[in-house]
């Protein structure tokens, strides 16, 4: 009974979809009802099954409102995606012996430190690489200044640690940020250079950059969007993050990540060349880290079609629908990126998209990938539809919830000038609190808050300046909390979830 059930289950199961006989129609459809439900300007898309691109395609328009059409050949960043390129940098040098991926990082960069002494003391270019340093995102001491690569690394390893060293699986971006510096000094270049000269140009990926400026400089490049809590969607400018490098900075097109993806999927063979052995593909392709995806991380990794989650070098390494996949998103003020590969089945897909937030390049990719494997169809559009709506709906949840928690009719404890001084933190650096129009204003990094008394001696932040940079902090609450010591003076503040004291007086 048992061999005729194995041969009913074989003649049953879904026929594989070789490249050549793959059919485009259930990606088009997908596509244009997700730019339509999602109300997003554009995306491009790119699926490679058996080293053949099989589908390349753009779709709408590079600004809302504006008449110039998304190409194959249009520049996005990627974000996050470029992690994945990061990874395969240092493959490449750990290939030629310039490195191992257990090699502590200060033996390759001296500044790097750390404020946890074990993680501090042990800390391996393969615990950057899989996030496992014990250190959080602390996003801002990035985001939030203008800066540079090395003060960046500097800052963030005097912040303070959420869980304990390779304890926890613990997302972060200035890790990969650090093992680009790390590249860039082995080859007597910086981290854009790496990438152009070990991946970019033999890939033939010439429209993909490094830095936002070479992205944004190309003609036909997109226009970033961000779609507001009041369901607004406003063109934006690019995120100037060069010194974010390896976590974020790559700009490419569909057509380009169609060679990154057949580079991939073809054990790191390119045009007939063997750029990277099969075997250092793979150790970044496996799992260093397990994960529990909840969270945001929850969306990206449904329950019904992921039984484990981990994270590799560069690549969430986890199960889709019974295959084993490796992914990665991205995400910038304005733009979105999904990419996700089946190995065994030779199948690849990205999907760039101008408009943040949205789940339009997760809907596709999922579509895409079913298709070319030949799986039984989702509904993935009402399931992301779904989780943007709960999203939008738990922040407006969260808003009421904490204006009816406000104790009326309170007051700050001291007049108002008492709080005006300047107040310091190790890794973030010092806070400005002014008095200005009769009320009080923080500045800190590149940004001007000014405060509106909430109840007691807390204040809401209130972005006003940079204009440019401020227009997706309306799903965000900030507030400032000044600390008053036994003398009855103001002694410090909480601000970003960080203890701030104020500086004594000169």
């Amino acid at each position: 009974m048992r061999r005729y059930a194995l041969l009913l289950a074989l003649l049953l199961a879904p026929a594989p979809v070789r490249g050549a006989d793959f059919d485009p129609t259930p990606v088009d459809e997908a596509v244009e009802k997700a730019l339509k439900e999602f109300n997003a300007p554009g995306c491009s898309v790119v699926i490679v099954k058996d080293g053949e691109v099989v589908y390349l395609k753009g779709f709408g328009v590079r600004e809302k409102g504006k008449e110039d059409k998304i190409s194959p050949d249009t520049v996005f960043p990627i974000a996050s995606c470029s992690k994945a390129f990061t990874a395969t940098a240092l493959a490449m040098l750990a290939e030629e012996g310039k490195l191992k991926w257990d090699d502590k990082v200060r033996d390759h960069l001296d500044y790097f430190r750390l404020s946890d002494e074990l993680a501090d003391r042990d800390v391996t270019l393969r615990d950057l690489l899989s996030h496992r340093t014990g250190m959080p995102r602390h996003d801002m001491l990035w985001a939030g200044r203008d800066t540079n690569s090395a003060e960046v690394i500097r800052q963030w390893g005097k912040a303070k640690p959420s869980t304990s060293f390779r304890s926890k699986w613990e997302y972060a971006n200035v890790p990969f940020t650090t093992a680009g510096v790390i590249a860039g000094k082995i080859d007597n270049t910086d981290w854009a250079g790496v990438m152009k000269a070990r991946i970019f140009k033999p890939l033939g990926m010439d429209r993909t950059s490094g830095t936002w400026r070479e992205g944004h400089a190309q003609a036909d490049h997109a226009t970033p969007h961000y779609y507001g809590l009041d369901k607004s969607i406003s063109a934006i400018k690019w995120d100037d993050l060069n010194h974010a490098g390896g976590a974020g900075c790559v700009n490419s097109t569909a057509r380009d990540m169609g060679a990154w993806l057949q580079f991939q999927l073809a054990g790191g063979k390119f045009d007939g060349k063997q750029l990277l052995t099969a075997r250092a593909i793979k150790e970044t392709h496996t799992s260093q880290m397990l994960l529990i995806p909840e969270g945001p991380f929850a969306v990206y990794f449904p329950p019904k079609h992921t039984r484990f989650c981990s994270y590799g070098l560069g690549w969430f390494v986890h199960d889709y629908r019974g295959a084993n996949c490796v992914s990665h998103g991205g995400t910038l003020t304005g733009f979105r990126a999904q990419c996700m590969m089946v190995p065994d089945k030779k199948v690849g897909v990205v999907v760039l998209c101008n408009l943040r937030p949205s789940l339009v390049c997760e809907t596709v990719a999922k579509v895409a990938l079913d298709a070319a494997l030949g799986l039984p169809a989702e509904d993935w559009l009402a399931f992301h539809k779904a989780q943007m709506t709960i999203q939008d709906f738990n922040t407006a949840v969260a808003k009421e919830k904490r204006k009816g928690a406000r104790k009326a009719d309170t007051k700050p404890s001291l007049g108002l000038r008492s709080y005006v001084g300047g107040y310091d933190e190790p890794a973030y650096g010092r806070a400005e609190i002014g008095f200005e129009n009769d009320a009080l204003v923080l500045r800190w990094g590149k940004f001007t808050f000014r405060l509106e008394h909430y109840h007691y001696d807390t204040f809401t932040a209130i972005p006003v300046e940079p204009k440019d940079d401020i227009i997706s902090y309306d799903r965000s609450t900030l507030d400032v909390q000044f600390r008053l010591g036994t003398n009855g003076e103001v002694e410090g503040l909480k601000f970003l979830e960080q203890e701030f004291r104020k500086s004594a007086k000169k």
